[in-house]
């Protein structure tokens, strides 16, 4: 899932230059419920791990990728600010958070 995010915000990112990319408006409202699909499976997985503190740490740090998204509020409508949350915030944190994920859970989930 998370991977797939992050070739949607990459998708909606493109679609700011890109005319043929039109569909960037609903892709972003799908990378937003997925946000709140992710925020639900943050908590379960916490409760699996509440004896790894990091585990838990990074889970924690999706609320960084949420503020984020909090400053598109009441800014879908400006292209221009859209674009520079979008690409210059949201995107960068999302990834960064996703990179962490991927570094404290794979080596759990692969033993």
């Amino acid at each position: 899932m998370l991977e797939t995010i992050e070739e949607a915000l990459a998708y909606v990112t493109d679609s700011f230059k890109d005319i043929e990319k039109t569909e960037g408006d609903r892709v972003l409202a799908d990378v937003f419920e997925s946000f709140g699909q992710v925020s639900e499976s943050n908590e379960l997985i916490k409760a699996l791990f509440k004896k790894s503190p990091e585990v838990v740490r990074v889970l924690n740090e999706f609320k960084l990728v949420i503020d984020q998204t909090m400053k598109l509020d009441g800014h879908l409508g400006e292209s221009n600010i859209k674009e520079e949350i979008v690409k210059g915030k949201l995107s960068p944190a999302f990834s960064a958070w996703k990179l962490e994920i991927d570094r404290v859970l794979k080596p759990l989930l692969n033993n």
